[in-house]
């Protein structure tokens, strides 16, 4: 193997990853991230809006949708180059 398809194939790997990890911040911290987010400084009690929590839930899961589509597009003419 080449330094180049070794090189291509850990860009792959890592957006991947990097795809997957923004997937799960998204669905499993996108609450917490929203109220974090608008909370004023200072307060004690403070009320975070749905349209917050739907942005900062949906916002990485399409950030991470699109690494992770990106590396299957990215991987595929890996291995169409491999082929031949």
């Amino acid at each position: 193997m080449t330094s180049k398809f070794k090189q291509g194939i850990i860009l792959t790997f890592l957006l991947f990853l990097g795809g997957s990890l923004m997937v799960y911040l998204g669905f499993s911290k996108g609450h917490d991230i929203a109220a974090t987010l608008s909370r004023p400084i200072g307060a004690s009690g403070w009320i975070t809006s749905g349209e917050m929590i739907i942005a900062c839930t949906y916002t990485p899961v399409i950030i991470g949708v699109s690494l992770i589509v990106l590396s299957l597009i990215f991987s595929t003419v890996l291995f169409m180059k491999w082929i031949n």
